[in-house]
């Protein structure tokens, strides 16, 4: 069974807000199940210690966090990444589903935006 929730941080930043939003909840409900969260990227670590309450709170058997990126240079709290794809440098990346404020995500590749996309130089 395949279900979503939407969480962000970003907004149109580059950097997390630290203030995690939920955008879109479970069609179902996750009680007593086995959850394996996906994530494109992990950064800070803070949405995934939302989603890791979101699920405990909701009574899970178990969870565990698979990403394709993981900045640990940039972790704030401890978090166990139980499958990770590769280890991503602190620099900001876009594409293949991940954006800079709704662009880029369409990108066939995962790149990092130049500091002058963002910065207004």
């Amino acid at each position: 069974k395949i279900d979503f929730i939407e969480v962000s941080s970003y907004g149109s930043g580059t950097t997390s807000s630290g203030n995690v939003k939920l955008k879109k909840d479970l069609s179902s409900d996750p009680n007593n199940q086995h959850i394996l969260i996906t994530e494109d990227l992990i950064d800070t670590g803070r949405t995934l210690k939302f989603i890791s309450k979101y699920f405990t709170d909701k009574k899970c058997s178990s969870f565990k966090i698979a990403c394709l990126l993981s900045k640990k240079a940039r972790r704030v709290n401890d978090l166990k990444v139980d499958y990770c794809g590769f280890d991503c440098p602190d620099e900001f990346v876009v594409g293949y589903g991940m954006d800079f404020a709704g662009n880029y995500r369409c990108l066939p590749f995962v790149g990092v935006l130049k500091e002058e996309a963002f910065s207004g130089k």
